[in-house]
């Protein structure tokens, strides 16, 4: 592994050191409470205008080389052993932020999640540290300010640090809602202005899409665990009953990231969530998924005989638009609207000639996006919307659905693309859409 020399040399020397730390608690107190001290230090500068002096802007500028380039089995092995090849970064970081004074701030929502979690979880009262780390990521996703790559950093530096990130590391269960409103009502309550939303329902999202990052990258969750929440609710219950008995069939997923499963904004995505329900509940309907991330409808289309056609599904759900529609910087979408049409007519046309039902669905409006973009993406909506009743295609409107609700639910923390809950949603409309099939019924 290779560090910035010339950053760290002048602090190798530092007489602290982690490995002076006796057991693998202690090793894991520290990293939680250094990463939250910095944390504090940079947003309260943020917060009153204020630059950060020599020492501080150090310490900050060493908080992205730990999370970012630190390897998760080398934190492992020194939080195990004491030592490791890592050992003089983060005990450079430590030393750089041990000698900066505590930030005063009036009101800490850090503090505010502290105190709670000691109070309703009583596993963690005698965790010192471990919940400075967890709070020091809540702050960032709270705010929401820093460069979101840097938070995803450090969701997972702090799992391999030992430090709890998601529910269940809290001893929580996702289905809890009780607890998990409660826990937010009392850090919002604790919880002065800060410049930023941190009212109840801001800690409760917090409190989840934390829990969906860490479940992510932990593992924790997958297709399996999202389909049990989905199993919980009514309407699922509703179909099931017509889901066990469809006729067997093909099913495939054709679209940008928010169908590929590789992205990170969830555990899995809808395509997945609805495989793992027909391998549950009916074998005979099987499922692919055609996503890949960054495509527009040209790039779809041009991909479209090897990775849809040779595999010859009987439906196929189609979901392009919004890298279409997105400028990127160039002062100018991907795609015109007029482009996007014809696309997407041959796109219909060559499922069709293989005897599939092509299933259009319309692209929820992205929050990230600006209104010139939500301008051009209502239009290709409606153009596909036209498609629609030109062709009798399959119909989902999602975009209407999300458009409906609340974006901050339906959206993770980058704004663009699907969280976990919304990935629910629509794969529960997918499953609704298919048991409505005649010809899966007959």
């Amino acid at each position: 592994m290779k560090f910035r020399h010339y950053v760290l040399l002048p602090l190798l020397a530092a007489s602290l050191s982690l490995s002076a730390a006796e057991t693998p608690a202690d090793r894991t107190g520290l990293l939680g409470q250094a990463l939250l001290k910095i944390v504090r230090i940079e947003q309260q500068a943020y917060k009153h205008g204020a630059a950060l002096s020599g020492p501080e802007k150090l310490a900050d500028s060493l908080l992205a080389p730990v999370v970012k380039t630190t390897d998760p089995a080398c934190i492992g092995k020194f939080l195990q052993y004491g030592e490791s090849d890592c050992a003089g970064l983060l005990s450079a970081f430590l030393k750089a932020v041990e000698d900066l004074s505590e930030p005063r701030v009036e009101n800490d929502p850090a503090a505010a999640v502290i105190s709670a979690l000691k109070e309703k979880l009583p596993a963690f009262r005698d965790s010192p540290g471990a919940l400075e780390g967890y709070a020091a990521a809540f702050l960032l996703n709270l705010e929401g300010r820093r460069d979101l790559g840097l938070r995803l950093e450090v969701t997972g530096f702090l799992m391999a640090a030992g430090c709890p990130v998601t529910l269940k590391d809290l001893g929580l269960e996702r289905e809890d809602t009780t607890t998990i409103r409660e826990l937010a009502a009392m850090m919002a309550v604790r919880t002065g202005p800060q410049g930023y939303p941190c009212g109840a329902f801001e800690f409760g999202l917090t409190l989840t899409r934390l829990d969906d990052l860490g479940g992510r990258f932990g593992r924790q969750q997958d297709e399996s665990t999202l389909l049990a929440r989905l199993e919980k609710t009514a309407a699922f219950q509703d179909i099931l009953p017509a889901l066990t008995k469809l006729k067997p069939a093909t099913v495939g997923f054709f679209g940008d990231s928010q169908t590929d499963n590789r992205h990170w904004s969830s555990p899995a995505h809808f395509p997945k969530i609805i495989e793992a329900a027909f391998a549950k509940y009916n074998p005979g309907l099987k499922a692919f998924n055609a996503g890949v991330g960054g495509d527009d409808s040209a790039e779809g289309l041009a991909r479209i005989e090897k990775d849809v056609l040779d595999r010859h599904p009987d439906y196929c759900f189609v979901l392009f638009g919004g890298n279409d529609c997105a400028f990127w910087g160039r002062g100018r979408p991907g795609l015109e609207p007029e482009q996007f049409y014809r696309n997407m007519a041959e796109i219909i046309s060559r499922l069709e000639g293989i005897g599939c039902r092509p299933v259009l669905l319309s692209y929820p409006l992205i929050p990230e996006f600006s209104p010139e973009e939500h301008a051009v993406l209502g239009r290709m909506n409606a153009k596909l919307a036209g498609l629609r009743d030109e062709k009798s295609t399959g119909w989902l409107d999602i975009g209407g659905l999300f458009d409906s609700g609340d974006p901050k639910v339906l959206f993770a923390v980058d704004r663009i693309h699907f969280c976990p809950a919304g990935h629910l949603l629509i794969a529960q409309k997918v499953l609704e859409y298919l048991c409505s099939q005649p010809a899966l019924n007959q």
